[in-house]
This record gives C-alpha cells, structure tokens and sequence, in this order.
C-alpha cells in the first residue's frame, strides 16, 4: 500500500509539472508575441533596415495560433532575407 501511494504521488507530481511548464512556456509566447506587435508601430523602412522583414510578413507571424513561436519564425524569414 505505501509503494502503491508514493507511486501515484509521483504520477500527479509529474502531471503537474508538466502542466507548469506548459503554462509557463504558453506566458512566454504570449509576452514575446506582445513584445513583437510593439514592431508594428516602427516606420516600414525602419523596420525593414533594422529588423529585416516586411510590415507583411510581420502581420502574419502575429497571426499565427499561439502555439507557433513567433520569435523563431521571424527568425526564420531573417535568415531567408539574408540568404537571398
């Protein structure tokens, strides 16, 4: 019986964990997404210089569903800009 209880403690403790962790990182997202839409209220040359993407292609990473890192896309469409 005791073996039996500490077991399932563990289970919820994991459980529970992992559900912090999953709201914490979805906190994250959220202030960097609200951290990235301050951008839409640079110049468009600015931000094109400075940042190197698109008014455009701006608005659609702040579009996409939470569960997409907005940071990493933008990332992303730097790296093609520099590529090309």
């Amino acid at each position: 019986m005791l073996f039996r209880s500490l077991t399932d403690h563990g289970r919820h403790a994991t459980v529970y964990g992992r559900a912090v962790k999953w709201t914490m990182e979805k906190r994250r997202q959220k202030r960097r997404r609200d951290s990235i839409s301050t951008l839409l209220n640079v110049d468009d040359d600015i931000l094109s210089d400075v940042v190197g993407i698109s008014r455009a292609d701006l608005k659609r990473t702040l579009a996409a569903p939470l569960g997409v890192d907005a940071a990493a896309q933008i990332r992303r469409l730097q790296d093609r800009r520099n590529i090309q």
